[in-house]
């Protein structure tokens, strides 16, 4: 009987099937668990990342089964023999290829000798999204899904457009991570960081201070700052804007909600506050954002 070795090495390329010829990109997500697919590899040109967003997954790439939690990414390349084992939770999955990387904007490589690199920093096999880029991974991993479905040439540019963003925030996220600061009195950096966005995340509407999270975290407001900066490249409050941008944009896009609603929803106590700050964030309005959502999804 071959051994597992010689089935990894003898398995034929498996072409992904695209949905839309035009559009050589393939996102969706799956939920709430699901069990054993394919074992298989790609073609020459295509790359998947694999996300959990909640949960937990088992995949197998090669002869190495790997455990994912949530906030895990998965790089798997062209001659990587893969399979998802299962999963409990929600996952995120996009496939494309090379050619879109061309018309990303960014200086990106990738093959099997430097892996997936973009502007110069590497994005390893298995890696952890920082808590404070979560939210928007996850967004653009969602408008992917809804972009890279559809039979309209003008999808391209939008999915490249996306693309891109997707891949710079997983390399901020990758250098952020390893600059994460070392064990501390208090506890980890990272442990620090990771509990105060989980406890803004879920209250956004909360009025957030800098003294309340000083006061939540044990550390002074000086130490705080240095620490949020080392980790996100803003400030507490600097980040904590931008947490309530990122999910005023999900609400302005998914929901009916009035954009002076959506505002107070995320922590926003006036309608000039709202604007001001989401034009700071996006360099346009929460109407014009969401025309420009309505637009994409239903063009004339």
């Amino acid at each position: 009987m071959p051994t597992h070795a010689a089935k990894v090495a003898g398995f034929k390329r498996a072409p992904i099937l695209f949905p839309d010829p035009a559009v050589p990109i393939m996102a969706y997500s799956g939920g709430p668990m699901g069990a054993r697919g394919g074992f298989h590899t790609h073609t020459d040109e295509d790359w998947e990342l694999c996300y959990l967003a909640s949960g937990a997954a088992d995949y197998q790439l090669g002869a190495e089964t790997l455990q994912l939690q949530a906030g895990d990414l998965l790089v798997i390349g062209p001659d990587d023999p893969h399979v998802c084992l299962d999963w409990r939770g929600e996952r995120f999955v996009a496939i494309f290829r090379r050619s879109m990387l061309r018309q990303a904007g960014l200086t990106v490589r990738c093959g099997r000798s430097v892996g997936l690199e973009v502007a110069g920093m590497r994005i390893p096999t298995q890696t952890h999204v920082v808590p404070w880029r979560r939210t928007t991974v996850e967004y653009l991993l969602d408008r992917l899904q809804q972009e890279s479905f559809g039979g309209q040439r003008a999808k391209l540019s939008m999915c490249a457009a996306l693309l891109a963003q997707l891949l710079l925030e997983l390399a901020r996220s990758e250098n952020e991570r390893r600059k994460m600061p070392a064990e501390s009195p208090g506890g980890s950096a990272k442990k620090i960081v990771e509990r105060l966005a989980v406890m803004v995340r879920a209250d956004l509407a909360n009025c957030w201070t800098l003294a309340e999270l000083v006061k939540r975290s044990g550390y002074s407001s000086t130490q705080l700052g240095v620490l949020f900066r080392r980790a996100t490249g803003l400030s507490p409050c600097q980040w904590i804007s931008q947490e309530r941008i990122h999910r005023a944009c999900q609400l302005l896009a998914h929901s009916e909600e009035a954009v002076v609603q959506v505002g107070a929803e995320v922590g926003f106590g006036t309608r000039s506050q709202f604007y001001r700050v989401f034009r700071k964030v996006t360099g346009t309005t929460p109407d014009r954002y969401r025309s420009a959502v309505l637009h994409e999804d239903h063009p004339s």
